[in-house]
């Protein structure tokens, strides 16, 4: 029986062997037989396989040294082998070999040796080109399964599984070499916690081989036994060093992406073997869990491949390409709409393209991707560095083409109440211009396209979308009609150049979306231009395109919808019916299709309010019901239902509309509470303190209005309580709608502004809760101001700071001394839960969550957080992983903030212009209190319902202060401008009221049907009566075509 120590050295030989440290072999024989002399003859066997064994290996290094085999070219029809040795040379060995295992063994004592010895001798054929013949030694070996299971005896039974497959794949018989390569990955399967070095190395090249025959088209590989290659065959390398076997590597990770990518898109994606209990009752694999495995899995494999990527790609010459960089950010921008989860995946995902900019030289391809994931967080100042870094580098502006484009007269205004020159527009090119042959005296902004800049050649399509995006940014987000309509030409120019036939084959859908896109831009800037003689002519060439963009793609209910709202806006309501109809049978479930489709039947010109109401309805039950858990879809479900609560106004009366206030603000909670914070780390939140907007002192302040009313405000907020948003959330804790808000803020100096605090609100008891939007205005209750509207994607971080009471800012001076310095001081920050799929598996645009700081995201629904589910999948840190985490939201957070602090504070406006008309004026003044509480700084509305407030209470002078205040917010507003001048005319300032009457209609306010009245009134006093029958045609005219609600509430770009 051999000794403790015979054994020992036993075991030292095997890991020897397995590691293929021959030169150690013999003394280590020498001191086995020492103290073990029974086994003289195993190791006489074993001392005549090692010499050969290592005769065999240095043949092969010294006939392979001098080569070296290039695998980075490899592909399913391609692979690449070692160069095969000379026969000649390993016929020594073979012989020696021969006589070893004919070595007379009457007692069987080396039957296991002799076997082992056949595959040293297999082997030597393999690696001569002779597979035939390793295929022959091998179909004739037989082992006891102990033999095989552990050490080297393991390692030679899986060297011989592997030369037996790539032996059949070589010799043609693909269907035996798949069966083996199965048998091969079980075998590596079974023994993964084996990691000895000749193991490794077989493993890597049978699962090599065995991946890339399992590509070939018509291959008979099953997609799940494929799959499996390709996950052994990463979790067999990847605990290597990074550099070994890297083009190997590189090839496979590479090839694997691609693939799974493809199967998951065709729903063919399999789970790992060790999920497969995962598998429902019914059969059918649990969706999400298949999602999650993928977006591990994927997110994994492009980890890997970009950290051997750039050991492997040396920095680029200037004006050199990098393909293999360039060909990696594609197909991870093309997955990253699969894997990409929140914003949190997002920021990693603009890090990784921004470490990719560094490998190559102003790629447009990467500015590219980067545009559109800036965008899609909604970071749009950076977005548009990018967009201007883009159309330079594809030749399509010049440098100075940001500068001289602001040339020209302001005859158009932004949100922000900024005037902008406005763009000049350029002729249509000739459809008959074939092959880019322009006239030489037509000046083109858009050069041509064969003299790129960068040697990168953009496919015509991808550069056509880009500036699809960058016109829905302008419209949606932005609000700027003049850049829209600035890139926009851009657009159409570059498509116009192109030849008929490339227009009429693969540009023609993105085609009919440039042109949709161009009628959106001129639609949008016909809105905000206020001279009265470019504003038809933009509203024309909006008509035109969108007509235009019907004919190339009549199929598309989102061309119809853009046509019927330009055709809203130009009050041709019969024409927008028919179109919006068209749009709504195309896509019957879409919740804005019926949103517009019953404003327009609103109008007296359509129908009645009856029919709008039954409209209203029906739309309301067509909505899905998982429309609440995407952010635009409940805004403007929300926005829908404002609409019905003014439509059951008209028809029933106040006291219908607060009835169903209580289905608003409920209806708000989904688009503006949001789940308790999951990290009150500061680092996460975006604590900024308010910037105060500065009255002017010849206005007064408006606090010192509130001394005069003090008595009867002070006696009336002791006796009747109002509705707050403790009793609509049904919380009870200070920290309610209206604290959980940023402050509405334009700016004109592209400064971020500070987030407002957030404020305790008084609790209160109304037996019917308010209603929606902001207030109507005297007897013409069709006439209401647009909602700013931007349109953004899914949930908003609520934060709750305290801050100084800034005076002359609040309409109510004593809440912003006392309830506001009740707040916690504490930042938090909230989650956002994951938005819903699609029917793809994939996550919208809409969808992603904009909180830059989503730490639920981090914590446990980002990809960067997620760990490998299965052993088969490699736990590696992300490559969606963001290294900095920002310290302020992006510009998407704030406007959404914006809306939703507008939102709800129309909601309390309305409800103080109903409880006005019911003659309740405490309760009317309470509400816009609450209002004021919520958006105190940006919404003129709130000055103009308590100017309407002080009228009834019969303080004309005090009234007409407030609407001068309101118009320092808003200076554009429509319905401030409007009550201004009637509070004018109750004061027999017919000057005054005229003067804004005229600036009004001539400006944003021309179709303002109650302001062509008034002025026509005037004009019948002084006894001009020509333009007061003018004035009056024209206000009866655009009353039976007014909506119960602007059609500026609807999303612009859909």
């Amino acid at each position: 029986m051999a000794s403790a120590k015979a054994i020992q050295i036993s075991k030292d030989i095997d890991v020897a062997r397995c590691n293929g440290n021959w030169a150690v072999i013999p003394e280590l024989a020498r001191r086995y037989k020492k103290y073990y002399s029974e086994g003289t003859g195993k190791l006489n066997i074993l001392n005549e396989k090692k010499k050969r064994y290592v005769s065999l290996i240095q043949t092969i290094n010294n006939t392979r040294s001098a080569s070296t085999t290039n695998y980075r070219t490899d592909d399913p029809y391609h692979i690449s082998m070692e160069d095969r040795l000379d026969s000649n040379l390993v016929k020594p060995i073979q012989s020696q070999l021969i006589a070893a295992i004919q070595v007379s063994d009457p007692n069987n004592a080396n039957v296991t040796q002799k076997e082992f010895a056949k595959i040293v001798l297999a082997r030597s054929h393999f690696e001569c080109g002779e597979y035939e013949e390793a295929i022959g030694i091998i179909g004739q070996l037989s082992f006891e399964k102990e033999h095989v299971s552990q050490g080297y005896g393991l390692v030679l039974f899986l060297q011989a599984r592997a030369i037996k497959a790539i032996s059949y794949e070589l010799t043609g018989n693909e269907e035996i070499a798949i069966q083996t390569y199965e048998g091969v990955e079980a075998l590596i399967s079974e023994n993964a916690s084996v990691k000895n070095r000749s193991l490794i190395e077989w493993s890597e090249e049978s699962l090599y081989r065995a991946t890339l025959l399992g590509l070939k088209k018509n291959s008979l590989v099953k997609t799940s036994s494929l799959l499996e290659f390709m996950r052994q065959y990463q979790k067999i390398t990847t605990v290597q060093p990074t550099i070994w076997r890297i083009q190997k590597r590189m090839t496979i990770t590479r090839h694997s992406l691609q693939y799974v990518s493809l199967i998951y898109r065709q729903g063919e994606y399999c789970l790992p073997v060790m999920n497969a209990t995962t598998i429902a009752e019914d059969g059918e694999t649990d969706p999400q869990l298949e999602r999650q495995m993928f977006i591990i899995e994927q997110s994994q494999l492009h980890t890997i491949y970009e950290k051997m990527l750039y050991l492997d790609v040396p920095l680029p010459k200037a004006g050199q390409v990098n393909e293999r960089v360039l060909d990696f950010v594609d197909q991870f921008a093309s997955d990253f709409e699969l894997i990409g989860t929140s914003a949190h995946d997002l920021r990693g995902f603009i890090e990784a393209l921004d470490r990719a900019s560094q490998r190559t030289f102003n790629s447009p391809l990467i500015t590219r991707h980067l545009f559109h994931a800036l965008v899609r967080l909604g970071e749009f100042e950076e977005a548009e560095h990018a967009l201007q870094s883009y159309l330079y580098l594809v030749g399509l502006v010049s440098h100075g083409w940001k500068e001289t484009h602001c040339d020209g007269q302001a005859l158009a205004t932004d949100k922000t109440g900024l005037n902008m020159p406005v763009p000049v527009a350029r002729p249509d090119i000739s459809t008959d211009e074939l092959d880019q042959t322009l006239p030489e005296r037509r000046e083109s902004i858009v050069g041509d396209i064969s003299t790129i800049k960068s040697n990168e050649k953009e496919e015509i399509g991808d550069t056509l979308h880009v500036l699809v995006t960058a016109i829905k940014m302008y419209c949606n987000d932005l609000c700027r009609g003049v850049d829209a309509v600035e890139v926009a030409e851009i657009a159409k120019e570059l498509l116009q150049k192109q030849t008929k036939k490339d227009r009429t084959t693969s540009l023609l859908e993105i085609g009919a979306e440039v042109y949709r896109a161009v009628g959106v831009a001129y639609g949008l800037l016909g809105y905000q231009t206020f001279d009265p003689e470019l504003r038809p002519s933009y509203h024309e060439k909006a008509l035109h395109y969108l007509k235009y963009s019907v004919e190339l793609n009549n199929n598309s209910w989102e061309i119809y919808y853009q046509l019927a709202l330009q055709q809203a806006d130009m009050h041709d309501i019969r024409q927008a019916v028919q179109s919006i109809t068209i749009a709504i049978q195309r896509n019957p479930t879409h919740i804005t299709l019926w949103h517009l489709l019953t404003l327009l039947i609103s109008c007296p010109a359509q129908g009645d309010y009856r029919q709008a109401l039954k409209t209203c309805e029906m739309g309301l039950q067509q909505a899905p019901e998982s429309i609440e858990e995407d952010y635009v879809d409940a805004e403007q479900h929300m926005m829908y239902q404002m609409t019905r609560t003014l439509l059951l106004q008209a028809l029933h009366g106040p006291e219908s509309a607060l009835e169903s206030s209580e289905t608003l603000f409920a209806s708000y909670r989904k688009i503006a509470i949001p789940e308790p914070s999951v990290s009150t780390n500061p680092d996460f939140a975006y604590g900024g303190a308010h910037n105060g907007m500065i009255i002017s002192g010849s206005l007064g302040n408006l606090s010192e209005l509130q001394t005069i009313k003090r008595g009867r405000s002070a006696s009336n907020s002791s006796t009747v309580h109002h509705p707050s948003s403790v009793d609509v959330t049904t919380s009870t804790s200070t920290g309610t709608l209206g604290s959980r808000s940023y402050d509405n803020v334009h700016t004109t100096n592209n400064e971020t502004r500070s987030l407002t605090t957030g404020r305790a609100r008084s609790v209160s008891n109304l037996t019917s809760n308010p209603s929606p939007l902001g207030p109507g205005g005297g007897g013409n209750q069709l006439l209401t101001v647009p909602n700013e509207d931007g349109k953004s994607h899914l949930q908003q971080q609520q934060h709750h700071h305290h801050h100084p009471h800034i005076h002359g800012l609040h309409l109510f001076g004593s809440r912003g001394s006392s309830n506001r310095s009740k707040l916690p001081q504490d930042n938090n920050v909230s989650s956002t839960t994951s938005a819903p799929l699609t029917s793809k598996g994939n996550y919208s645009n809409q969808s992603l969550p904009t909180s830059p700081y989503d730490v639920k995201s981090i914590a446990g629904n980002s990809v960067a957080s997620f760990q490998s589910l299965s052993p088969s999948v490699l736990s590696t840190q992300s490559i969606l992983q963001p290294t900095n985490v920002p310290s302020k939201p992006s510009t998407r957070t704030v406007q959404r903030k914006e809306r939703s602090d507008r939102i709800l504070s129309d909601l309390w406006l309305l409800t103080a212009h109903v409880f006005i008309k019911l003659g309740k004026l405490d309760e009317a003044r309470k509400a816009v209190e609450e209002a004021e509480n919520v958006d105190w700084i940006s919404n003129p509305q709130v000055w103009c319902v308590f100017g309407q407030l002080l009228q009834a209470e019969g303080d004309d002078e005090q009234a007409q202060a407030s609407f001068q205040k309101a118009l320092v917010i808003d200076p554009h507003d429509v319905n401030c401008r409007l009550w201004l001048a009637k509070s004018h005319l109750a004061q027999d300032s017919q000057e005054m009221a005229e003067g804004i009457l005229d600036i009004m209609t001539k400006s944003n306010g021309w179709d303002c049907a109650e302001a062509w009245f008034h002025l026509g009134e005037i004009y019948k006093k002084t006894d001009r009566l020509g333009r007061t029958k003018a004035c009056l045609f024209y206000a009866l005219e655009l009353e039976s075509t007014t909506p119960i609600q602007p059609f500026s509430v609807l999303t612009r770009y859909i």
